[in-house]
């Protein structure tokens, strides 16, 4: 199934996967759809997994690498992930409707919990599909907030 995904280029790799530059985005639980939100364009509304909150993030260069990420508005209501202009003209967003921005999460090992990392989102150019995970600068938004 990834190999019919449409590609997703990090101009940097996420911090700590070097060899990791190249990705595609699975939605969670559809097996048929291609896999991007809303077709690639972007990932809107609330509800089950069926309405795209929910995907994984999954290493074209590295098998084994998988982050699962969502859907910030979905979990936050008051999320607004402010991109730098010098990140921005990195990843080409030339306007809002370009950037598609996922936080990744993370489960407790049991599954009871879950955090999102709002300091650093995934930003995705969904004309383009270049990415980078940024660090928002000036903000207090946490590395682990609960998903309740």
């Amino acid at each position: 199934m990834a190999d019919e995904l449409p590609e997703i280029r990090f101009v940097r790799p996420i911090p700590g996967f070097p060899d990791s530059t190249r990705y595609v985005l699975v939605r969670l639980g559809d097996d048929d759809a291609d896999g991007t939100p809303d077709g690639g364009a972007s990932a809107g509304g609330a509800g089950a997994d069926d309405d795209g909150i929910l995907f994984e993030l999954r290493s074209l260069d590295e098998p084994g690498v998988r982050f699962l990420v969502g859907v910030p508005e979905v979990f936050f209501a008051d999320y607004v992930a402010e991109i730098d202009e010098p990140t921005a003209a990195d990843l080409g967003i030339e306007t809002a409707d370009d950037a598609l921005v996922l936080v990744v999460l993370t489960t407790s090992g049991d599954g009871a919990s879950t955090t999102a990392n709002l300091l650093a989102p995934v930003v995705i150019n969904a004309r383009t599909r270049v990415a980078e995970q940024v660090i928002l600068a000036g903000t207090d938004w946490p590395v682990r907030a609960v998903v309740a």
